[in-house]
């Protein structure tokens, strides 16, 4: 790996410049040796940066990159080669700055190495990822293998691994011969966490769980769960962690239909509705699919989070995990919901036909399931409406809307014209012209759908 005239411990600035004049090779990320032009790149760093600590100035540069956008990829080169330097000059290596290296130390590295293959081509990626693994694997030689900082950045990277080695990678038509391994690195990924939080609850030390990078972990996760899940069925979804930026996309192509043409955008169209496809059962993501251990881990994980987090975890985390498993119960509550108001359907028009004694019975049967489905739906819709409560920000009226649609899904589970219905509606109502009201009527078509069918 090329050397830096200057590291970032030398630089008595909150200023550094990163010199990215490198070739990324050997073990210590020796992939890439063409010479780059030099390019500098200015980073601000926070007053809590210690100029003359070197480790402190790496995590200050760290966080800067996943604070950020993660577009630039000379942060990362500035990472992994102020990394390289402060190891390759260490004591401890015959060097001749006196830096105690951390578990943290290791961790950047690896994460680091990890999230720069991104930008790498696709006969690179590999090698930058089995690097960023070795890195790990080096702080579990110095800290010992049951290291939690070090577990949960192995996870970290396993997803990564997963993303872009396999899953991006994936069509349609994708065999898993073509794909072996993938059921082994969601296995390890899970082994792996269960072992940090074993660590933590061993310790009885969870403070790691309010540091951000952690909590992300869990939401990646979820990400490639909603991508398994959804791909065949839906190619045209496009799945976004913070569900966000959907009307924003909106609006930009109505924009861009002018510029480009009607049949430019209807071509766009047609390309991005695919039909519905179901995989077929030698396609690597099919036992995925079909396999209920990886949600049922992910919502068991969440709710450790939510017990082990602490108060003084940061708002961001507290009301991510109620929001998403408010939602998860919202999701579980869709079959038996379907079934019951399907039952519904069906049960106005079987009113009005002459039923045999046979028909009779099997109309009971389903009337003694359906009535089961709906206590199901109301039992996982009122755990949805707890986890949304606690995520309840006056400032946030999506929060609110929430809250609102959880309560209407309840209210018409509930006995028609019922007290209990009436007043779940009007609570429903009320949030939902609040924050109609606090957002210029974005909120309006929900609302009178409310109205209407609460008459």
């Amino acid at each position: 790996m090329g050397k830096r005239k200057l590291g970032l411990g030398k630089v008595n600035s909150k200023k550094q410049k990163l010199d990215t004049n490198e070739k990324v090779g050997s073990k210590e990320t020796s992939n890439n040796k063409e010479n780059k032009q030099e390019e500098l790149l200015t980073v601000e760093l926070t007053d809590e940066v210690n100029p003359d600590d070197p480790l402190s100035q790496l995590v200050g540069l760290w966080k800067t990159w996943k604070n950020g956008d993660r577009d630039n990829e000379l942060i990362l080169n500035g990472i992994i080669n102020e990394c390289d330097r402060i190891l390759r000059n260490n004591i401890e290596n015959g060097g001749k700055e006196d830096i105690k290296l951390n578990d943290n130390f290791y961790s950047i590295y690896g994460q680091a190495l990890s999230d720069i293959s991104k930008f790498k081509s696709d006969n690179e990626i590999s090698d930058w990822i089995e690097n960023s693994l070795d890195r790990i694997e080096d702080g579990f030689n110095k800290f010992g293998v049951n290291n939690i900082r070090l577990l949960f950045a192995k996870c970290n990277i396993i997803l990564n691994k997963i993303a872009i080695q396999f899953i991006g990678k994936m069509n349609i038509d994708s065999k898993c011969e073509e794909f072996e391994g993938l059921n082994d690195l969601f296995n390890e990924f899970i082994d792996t966490w269960n072992l940090a939080m074993k660590e933590c609850e061993k310790k009885n030390d969870f403070s790691i769980l309010g540091e951000e990078w952690v909590f992300e972990i869990l939401n990646v996760y979820d990400d490639l769960l909603d991508i398994v899940d959804k791909f065949g069925s839906q190619m045209n979804e496009i799945v976004d962690s913070d569900g966000e930026d959907e009307e924003e996309d909106e609006d930009e192509e109505e924009e861009e239909e002018g510029e480009e043409g009607d049949d430019i955008i209807k071509a766009k169209n047609d390309l991005l509705q695919e039909n519905d496809f179901e995989i077929s059962e030698d396609h690597p993501l099919y036992s995925i699919q079909n396999e209920d251990k990886y949600n049922v881990f992910w919502r068991d994980n969440m709710l450790k989070y939510k017990e082990f987090m602490g108060e003084n975890v940061d708002k961001k985390i507290k009301k991510s995990i109620y929001e998403k498993l408010g939602q998860s119960y919202l999701m579980e509550a869709e079959d038996p919901i379907g079934f019951f108001n399907s039952f519904q359907y069906e049960g106005e028009e079987n009113a009005e036909k002459d039923l045999d004694e046979k028909e009779l019975k099997e109309l009971v049967e389903t009337k003694v399931a359906a009535e089961k489905a709906r206590e199901l739906g109301k039992e996982l819709v009122n755990k949805a409406i707890e986890q949304l409560r606690e995520a309840h920000d006056e400032e946030d009226p999506k929060t609110w809307v929430n809250i609102a649609e959880a309560l209407i899904t309840y209210a018409n589970l509930l006995e028609l014209e019922s007290e209990e219905q009436e007043e779940t509606y009007k609570e429903a109502e009320k949030l939902l012209r609040r924050a109609n009201n606090a957002c210029h009527g974005k909120y309006q078509d929900i609302l009178d759908s409310l109205i209407v069918n609460s008459e």
